[in-house]
């Protein structure tokens, strides 16, 4: 009997009840399905920010990197917390009082339909690789730990299965509540994991003597393997990120008032931050008991020797950790595509009584379209950086206009977004860049930061915002 696929499978049906009671109670509300606006409390909406954070560049991913920078890798968690605080009395403030639905439909108000425009298909592309990061990372974790069943594309596909039918029935309201389940799976997970692999399987003797054999590498330092270079880029990455990515602001519509939005984001944030430096810490476990082991592989395998409901248990958090995101940034990409782009055509006029089947399809369609890209995906915790540093460009223009509004100029809306694109495109494809800049973050701050301060600094149409 496999009792780790059992559990899975219970833990799948419990996400499918959800869904479907969340589906009977929003009918034929179009509008509900994707944005759920004003139905969440605190506690509802800090475990839909925190489940959506904690996916799995933010569980497998950190492990793996911990294995070259110990436990200073679970920093991306801790930037990610960051940003959602800052995210709370800023981009979410702003969206709410806007009465808006989108980022970018509040990106028209304030630079015009040129820079709304770009901006739709910066998003696209943002959320797109996020998702279909989730997929690959969904795929990895089950063909690890149940490898009779899955191979990682077989588990790839499963996960896009699954996450697409949970977006697609009950939208936003779903996964919001799913969320609440997955967050204490995520962290019931890990903790089994970590007391099991240090106790029972003499992990902590195991990383002590690493450490020694190894002085030269900072396995146990917070902040030395990855270097305050290397942190600030991740913080500044995930500001980016928290306060311009449709899938992660949306979420603040949620909140039945101002002060859940807020205080959900705040203690969202807080129940990031362990998560991230206990899967570092496991990372750095399975490198000890394991180390001629490929990093990908090192903590699977010690995770498959534990016993099988706990085995269980764990897959199922991590796993879990995966359906946050996916599902919450499917949602969110869905959103932009129909409020930004069908809503807004000719033909998409015509559908505004049948948003409850549109939205439907619409989520099936994103889904789709995303999981072809998983299957072109590289290494996760590389990608998924690339992937949110685009959202700097437009975290420029859309915290500039809102703490600056006297000084952004209309026409660097425009310009910054598309210097971001042109410059994850170079560095993808010119490699001295690396050697010069050393974070592509630090690189888009950089190209995004000197564009929009020129163009600002010398055109004199300044951006439009109401403050009401």
């Amino acid at each position: 009997m496999n009792i780790p696929l059992i559990i899975v499978v219970l833990y799948v049906i419990l996400l499918f009840g959800i869904s479907f009671y969340v589906s009977n109670k929003q009918k034929k509300d179009g509008d509900s399905f994707l944005l759920y606006k004003g139905k969440n409390g605190i506690f509802v909406v800090a475990s839909s920010i925190a489940g959506l954070a904690i996916g799995g560049a933010s569980t497998i991913g950190i492990a793996e990197n911990a294995f070259t920078v110990g436990l200073s890798a679970g920093w991306y968690d801790t930037a990610w917390a960051i940003g959602a605080v800052i995210t709370a009395f800023l981009a979410v403030k702003y969206l709410r009082k806007s009465g808006y639905s989108t980022i970018s439909a509040l990106v028209n108000e304030m630079y015009g339909k040129k820079t709304s425009f770009i901006m739709v298909i910066s998003m696209c592309i943002i959320q797109s690789g996020i998702i279909a990061l989730q997929y690959k990372a969904g795929g990895s974790i089950l063909a690890a730990l149940l490898p009779e069943i899955f191979t990682t594309e077989s588990g790839t596909f499963f996960s896009f299965i699954i996450f697409m039918l949970v977006a697609m029935i009950g939208g936003m309201g779903s996964v919001s509540l799913t969320n609440v389940l997955n967050l204490i799976l995520i962290y019931v997970g890990v903790i089994v994991a970590t007391i099991i692999v240090l106790s029972g399987h003499g992990g902590w003797g195991a990383i002590q003597t690493l450490v020694a054999a190894e002085p030269e590498v900072p396995y146990m330092s917070l902040t030395e393997g990855m270097g305050w270079i290397g942190i600030i880029s991740w913080i500044i990455v995930m500001i980016g990120n928290t306060n311009s990515v449709q899938g992660v602001v949306q979420i603040g519509l949620t909140g039945k008032d101002d002060r859940s939005a807020k205080w959900g984001y705040i203690i969202g944030a807080v129940l990031m931050v362990p998560v991230g430096f206990i899967c570092a810490l496991l990372g750095v476990a399975s490198k000890a008991l394991l180390p001629e082991a490929a990093a990908a592989e090192a903590l699977p395998k010690i995770l498959m020797s534990i016993p099988p409901v706990l085995g269980g248990i764990t897959l199922s958090g991590l796993w879990a950790a995966d359906m946050g995101t996916g599902c919450s940034m499917i949602v969110g990409l869905s959103t932009t595509v129909s409020s930004d782009i069908v809503y807004r055509l000719p033909v998409g006029q015509k559908l505004q009584n049948r948003k409850a089947v549109v939205n439907k399809i619409i989520v099936v369609l994103s889904s789709i379209v995303t999981y072809l890209i998983a299957t072109q995906m590289g290494a996760i915790l590389g990608a998924m950086q690339k992937a949110l540093s685009l959202a700097i460009g437009t975290s420029f223009i859309v915290i500039g206009a809102l703490l600056a509004p006297k000084f952004s100029s209309r026409k660097a809306g425009f310009w910054t977004i598309l210097a971001s694109i042109i410059a994850i495109i170079l560095w993808n494809f010119v490699p001295s860049l690396t050697g010069i800049f050393k974070s592509v973050g630090i690189f888009m701050v950089i190209v995004c930061g000197v564009v929009f301060i020129i163009i600002s600094a010398v055109d004199k149409d300044k951006v439009q915002i109401n403050r009401q």
